[in-house]
């Protein structure tokens, strides 16, 4: 499976309450953040702050890039 279909292979309905959560809490839908290539906290390119496969994928995922997945949830190298 391709890192795209991650959100591609979710329930409609699923789908429908992710985009609904993130453009609440962010102001873009999964969705739409993935379509327009940008991190749905920062707003940025999400490839320039996703730096290993698995920040990649999460993206694909949350919406979220790397940088941004790391500072919410504590992770990292840090």
């Amino acid at each position: 499976m391709g890192q795209r279909q991650a959100m591609e292979n979710k329930s409609q309905g699923m789908k429908n309450l992710i985009n609904n959560m993130s453009a609440s809490l962010y102001g873009i839908s999964v969705t739409e953040a993935i379509e327009k290539g940008i991190c749905i906290n920062c707003q940025q390119l999400a490839m320039s702050y996703c730096y290993s496969d698995a920040g990649v994928k999460e993206y694909y995922i949350s919406g979220l890039c790397e940088k941004c997945f790391d500072e919410i949830t504590g992770g990292g190298d840090e």
